[in-house]
């Protein structure tokens, strides 16, 4: 049973033309500092917070162009704290200026259900475990990266990195991926998290073109970390066809991914779904 607060100060979006993006609170605001001031005190910020200062940069210069615009972001913030938290998570959101119109407050067994019954079309956590179990039940869901440093994140624009090892794939990969020894399961998982971020890359490619060239609060890149640059080439065509013309693009052919990482210093990085799986070693 989830319990569902929406915020007074912010204005609710049409969640039938938005981009609902629910956001785990625990992402925004640190988990794990004692908070030394006592439970009157606001949260301290988490290793995402400059993430939700880039997304209300992105929907002020969308109204800022058409105040009738209704492709904007619309963030849910999801949490499974206890109830005596709750509250203070709401003041905290207050005390911050973010931009949160709702507040979902449930069990961790009912996250995937809440997620699924309020239209979310991403999902965002910096626990790769959460995105991965989201994913595997058909939820779409990406990474919230953990910069090393916090404060060199830019909050002024925000960087989406979509997966070219996902996008790129095709049957005769899967086959390879299958003669390794990955199970239909593993493959499954495969097939799923390119089918759920279709919706998502799409509405980004419409949302960016609602910007010029130069001077864009959003940018998109796509990041082929393991698989061959003939895969790269057709994530890249496949996102031309959904819409998305990438900003920037890194075919790493088995290189290293830590480097470009933390130079792009992404705010929402999209898993492939052999990610954190047993058998497969990301790139590090």
């Amino acid at each position: 049973m989830d319990s569902m607060v929406r915020n007074p100060d912010v204005k609710q979006r049409d969640a039938a033309q938005a981009v609902v993006v629910a956001v785990s609170s625990d992402a925004i605001f640190d988990p794990e500092v004692e908070q030394v001031h006592g439970a009157t005190e606001p949260l301290r910020k988490g290793d995402a917070f400059s993430f939700m200062k880039a997304i209300q940069v992105v929907n002020e210069r969308l109204l800022t162009m058409n105040s009738d615009e209704t492709l904007l972001f619309d963030v849910i913030l999801l949490s499974n704290d206890s109830e005596e938290k709750h509250s203070r998570i709401i003041a905290s959101a207050k005390h911050y200026g973010l931009d949160i119109g709702r507040f979902c407050f449930c069990n961790k067994e009912d996250s995937i259900e809440s997620l699924q019954s309020n239209n979310v079309k991403l999902f965002l956590s910096t626990d790769t475990n959460d995105v991965c179990k989201a994913l595997q039940k058909g939820v779409p869901a990406a990474l919230l990266y953990r910069p090393t440093d916090p404060h060199h994140q830019t909050e002024d624009q925000l960087k989406v990195v979509f997966s070219g090892d996902v996008i790129g794939s095709s049957e005769e990969m899967l086959h390879g991926l299958r003669e390794q020894g990955f199970t239909e399961t593993q493959l499954q998982g495969f097939k799923t998290a390119k089918g759920s971020v279709k919706e998502f890359a799409v509405l980004m490619g419409e949302m960016r073109r609602r910007f010029g060239l130069e001077g864009s609060p959003l940018c998109t890149g796509l990041m082929t970390v393991w698989s061959s640059r003939n895969v790269c080439a057709s994530a890249l065509k496949t996102l031309r066809g959904w819409g998305l013309l990438v900003d920037e693009a890194f075919c790493l052919a088995g290189a290293p991914r830590s480097p470009i990482l933390n130079l792009v210093q992404p705010h929402i990085l999209c898993l492939d779904g052999l990610y954190h799986m047993e058998g497969f070693t990301g790139m590090s």
